[in-house]
């Protein structure tokens, strides 16, 4: 994986961010050179319309391309003073120019949405750091256990005759009577890193369609739901009364109301809840939002609420959480 990829994988660009930070609408591409390092060396960075990146990082002593850069042999101090200027540019521009997104591929993150939307569960990122940090694990709100698990990997792991490429993926649980029948079908293999016998690997590059995917998704989500897992009337009442307790003007996260409750692995059988709520009498559940600020996908009155009450939001469209969390009690 590049320097660009690695910082930019996981974000969507903005054209007209791209214009303000200085970028020149090419008839392929955003292109920008910029100096940096004292005017030693010149970045040379192209965002084309797919929003892929490729960069060239010019020694302009020589005026020949700084090589050492892509080398990872080379891990000199002058080399890495100059690799991690580089790196703070890209940061930069990802950071202004860019909205994030949960995962690489535009399927995952609309099958992410599409699992929000009928499950109310978002996904976790339980591995810190190392090569699955950015796989994300979708649980069941009452027990915990997994019901899908996406992740970026090399496509070959799957396919031994596919180009070095890597690729995302949602691993889901299927009927062992089924399993070989689906693994006929073009897009699903035996599962990467998990028993082949219960488990599936679904390609998220759009060789299924949503829709598709989304049935085994539920499968998935029967397969491994607990029957006896149900939300309880004490659990959601003691939710609401915390979300009854966020006065105008302030938000918190699931995150923050599961911790309260005593439950911290729990956010999204808060969510659960919050997307419940008219159920239950009215509530100010506008006031919750996820861990980063971020509201409710399709529920554009959240936002104009939030916004009526004071509350601010950043330029990628989430609530700003320095200012407006309110501190836990």
């Amino acid at each position: 994986m590049t320097i660009e990829q690695k910082i930019f994988s996981r974000r969507r660009f903005s054209t007209k961010s791209l214009e303000d930070y200085g970028f020149d609408n090419k008839e392929a591409c955003y292109s920008l050179s910029k100096e940096f390092m004292d005017g030693d060396f010149t970045a040379e960075i192209r965002v084309y319309r797919n929003g892929s990146v490729q960069g060239r990082v010019i020694d302009n002593m020589i005026g020949e391309e700084y090589i050492p850069l892509r080398m990872p042999n080379y891990s000199g101090a002058f080399v890495g003073s100059v690799r991690a200027a580089y790196e703070e540019l890209l940061l930069d521009i990802a950071d202004k120019c860019c909205t994030e997104v949960s995962f690489v591929s535009d399927q995952s993150n609309r099958i992410a949405a599409h699992i929000l939307d009928r499950y109310s569960v978002e996904p976790d990122f339980p591995w810190d750091e190392g090569e699955h940090s950015a796989s994300g694990v979708f649980r069941h709100g009452n027990n915990n256990k997994w019901f899908g698990l996406i992740m970026n990997i090399d496509r070959r792991h799957l396919d031994k005759s596919a180009d070095d490429e890597t690729v995302d993926v949602i691993n889901l649980k299927a009927d062992e009577n089924r399993t070989a029948m689906l693994h006929k079908i073009r897009g699903i293999y035996p599962a990467f890193h998990m028993n082949h016998s219960k488990w599936i690997s679904v390609m998220l590059d759009d060789t299924l369609e949503d829709r598709d995917v989304m049935d085994l998704v539920d499968e998935s989500f029967r397969l491994t739901n607990d029957p006896t897992g149900v939300l309880n009337e004490k659990l959601i009442r003691e939710a609401l009364d915390i979300a009854d307790s966020i006065p105008p003007g302030k938000v918190m996260s699931y995150g923050q109301i599961a911790a309260l409750m005593g439950r911290p692995k729990n956010a999204r059988l808060v969510g659960k809840i919050m997307s419940m709520q008219d159920r239950f009498g009215n509530h100010p559940c506008h006031r919750v939002v996820n861990s980063a600020g971020r509201t409710v996908p399709g529920w554009t009155e959240q936002r104009e609420l939030l916004e009526s009450e004071g509350v601010e939001f950043k330029a990628n469209g989430n609530v700003d959480m320095r200012r407006f969390r309110m501190d836990q009690r």
